[in-house]
């Protein structure tokens, strides 16, 4: 039998490789034993590499995405002449519970608008999540498209709100059209709509405003 085919199909010729051991005189089959015994542990050796990289190469569950700054969701800011400003930002759909850059992006794009008056946009959104919750008609009922079945995902966070006014009238002039609240500390919520994508937002400011501030150009 050539050492070939052994290596090739092993286990079919083990049992006419041990009986052609037997017809052989005792020193031919010793050392046709000790060849035979040497090619099976080099099969073996070659079989289990075989194994162990097939097992390795076996591509494994994803891991959790990694945190981001949240630009994979929208593309770059678009400047609006109007508001002296960068467009409200726009992000695509989030089917997955997001994580908290996403969070974050997410809180833009679902609080931000563009009216004929002004722009409000949201700037240096930073959240945290806390443990998720069912949902809460007393105050979860206003949230839009809520999904009551999913869970909640409460936030806690700061930003700045901008309300921008239009500088196409000349009441208002670039560099000194918006008004500036800090939000330092605020809650809010990322809840699941009934078309299963994800939004998120958070409470309205309530005090200290500053106006004849610049407009926002970036996220």
């Amino acid at each position: 039998m050539r050492p070939d085919s052994l290596r090739r199909h092993p286990a079919a010729n083990a049992q006419s490789v041990c009986l052609r051991i037997l017809t052989l005189p005792v020193d031919s089959r010793f050392s046709q034993g000790v060849s035979t015994m040497s090619l099976f542990l080099r099969t073996r050796d070659v079989a289990l590499s075989v194994l162990v990289i097939g097992i390795f190469a076996i591509p494994g569950p994803l891991s959790a995405p990694a945190q981001s700054g949240g630009t994979d969701l929208s593309g770059p800011p678009q400047l609006d002449a109007t508001y002296a400003s960068r467009d409200p930002r726009k992000c695509r759909s989030v089917i997955a519970p997001p994580n908290p850059a996403q969070a974050a992006a997410l809180v833009q794009c679902t609080m931000e608008v563009a009216t004929s008056i002004g722009a409000r946009l949201m700037q240096n959104v930073n959240v945290q999540f806390g443990t998720p919750r069912h949902f809460q008609p007393e105050t979860d009922s206003r949230l839009t498209d809520i999904d009551a079945q999913a869970p909640i995902f409460p936030l806690i966070g700061r930003a700045m709100s901008y309300f921008c006014s239009s500088v196409a009238f000349g009441l208002y002039h670039a560099g000194t059209n918006c008004t500036v609240t800090p939000m330092p500390q605020v809650n809010g919520r990322c809840w699941r709509t009934t078309f299963g994508d994800w939004k998120c937002s958070l409470d309205e400011p309530t005090a200290d405003s500053r106006s004849g501030q610049p407009g926002p150009i970036t996220y």
